[in-house]
């Protein structure tokens, strides 16, 4: 039994081994935070209304406390736009709104 007031080393052991498995997760979930916000960026570029209107049900799917509550009301604002005009050729009302907020995410992340 550990008494002292610092970890034994065999403990500490688990606890950085805990920590690295903790770490990988948190990384994977960014990662895959960015990514959808990628795709978005690279289909607006494109004009491809499709894939935007695919990456913005992903990010409205999303918890606000992964992306932001920001991205996810907007992405749910430009999901419904294109949704009730699917074949439109302008850009949605709310994706610059959007856009901004995945910029600010995205630089948030990314400045860890």
């Amino acid at each position: 039994m550990d008494t002292s007031d610092y970890p034994s080393l065999p403990n500490l052991s688990q606890i950085h081994a805990r920590l690295a498995a903790n770490s990988r997760r948190v990384e994977a979930v960014v990662d895959s935070q960015l990514g959808g916000i990628d795709r978005l960026l690279s289909a607006t570029i494109a004009e491809d209304w499709e894939v935007v209107a695919q990456a913005t049900r992903y990010l409205a799917a999303q918890s606000p406390d992964d992306v932001g509550n920001d991205v996810v009301r907007e992405a749910r604002y430009v999901f419904e736009e294109l949704s009730q005009a699917p074949h439109r050729s302008n850009p949605p009302k709310h994706l610059a709104s959007l856009l901004a907020a995945c910029r600010s995410v995205r630089t948030r992340f990314l400045d860890r």
